[in-house]
């Protein structure tokens, strides 16, 4: 409510005022309110729904976090549930205000205005519960390092925060896919994009070279064949990244399952960025790329 609205209130109050205007003000905002609301989140909603691929790998993802707990959260299926469940507290609230707005006028102001301000308390905290989880699951996501493929960069059990919306791929990048087309159906691999779109990779002398520049100075042909099998061409050693692939190693080489055994990575598989470290707090921020050949 607006502070003019409070302030004019809490004067009729103090004064002892029973002013019909002042009723009519508490229950109008009620109802816009929870109206704005109930249109906001059933348009989040249906936003959800129309990019529910995404959102239900986010929701994987950040399964660790405080606010989507392993224990609550099933894929997407309990994010969906809050949200409509949210919107049907917000239309009964709608009634409420309607029925009280009309059959209610005699009630003592003093006493409207204790119970509305509950309702404020309680409508930010929502409101704080909303954005936070907008936030995690359409813009920067929680996410728990497991494993040692990115050792000396990012350590086993490091926490930190992935940005994926509106992200574009881009070389150097330490970034979160999709494991589920390339052999881990229940998993997200955390690695560094080392070469994109348009640049040539070499292999030659049992090392990898990318735009002339060593990259792995240990590679069996075998992976190399991986690689280059993977976008359809066979018995060459030097290719050029084609369009919307990704070639892409752990900063750990001698433990990491990346593009040597998977090949290439499509665009549409790279979900975000890791774009800080928040935690343990003595290794806080973002690492340089320290590779272990």
């Amino acid at each position: 409510m607006k502070k003019i609205y409070r302030k004019y209130i809490d004067e009729a109050i103090k004064n002892n005022y029973e002013l019909k205007i002042c009723q009519d003000l508490i229950f109008k905002d009620v109802i816009f309110d929870s109206s704005f609301r109930f249109l906001f989140i059933l348009l989040f909603l249906i936003y959800s729904f129309l990019n529910q691929e995404i959102l239900i790998k986010i929701t994987n993802i950040s399964a660790d976090t405080i606010l989507n707990h392993e224990v609550l959260i099933n894929s997407a299926a309990f994010y969906f549930t809050w949200i409509i469940i949210l919107l049907i507290i917000l239309f009964i609230a709608n009634i409420i205000a309607s029925i009280l707005l009309k059959c209610l006028k005699k009630i003592n102001l003093k006493k409207i205005y204790h119970y509305y301000k509950i309702y404020d308390l309680l409508k930010f905290i929502c409101s704080i519960w909303v954005i936070i989880n907008f936030i995690i699951v359409y813009i920067i996501t929680p996410v728990t390092i497991d494993g040692i493929s990115m050792e000396d960069s990012y350590y086993n059990n490091d926490k930190v925060l992935l940005w994926h919306f509106g992200y574009k791929a881009d070389d150097n990048d330490v970034v979160v896919i999709d494991a589920s087309n390339y052999g881990d159906t229940s998993s997200f691999y955390i690695k560094r994009i080392v070469a994109i779109p348009g640049d040539e990779i070499e292999y030659t002398l049992n090392a990898l070279y990318v735009n002339d520049k060593l990259v792995c100075q240990k590679l069996t042909i075998t992976e190399w064949n991986i690689i280059i099998n993977s976008v359809g061409l066979f018995n060459c050693a030097k290719i050029n990244i084609p369009d919307n692939k990704y070639l892409l190693l752990g900063d750990n080489r001698n433990h990491s399952s990346d593009s040597r055994y998977f090949g290439l990575v499509d665009k549409k598989d790279i979900i975000g960025k890791i774009i800080l470290r928040y935690y343990p707090f003595n290794r806080f921020g973002i690492p340089k790329s320290l590779i272990k050949q």
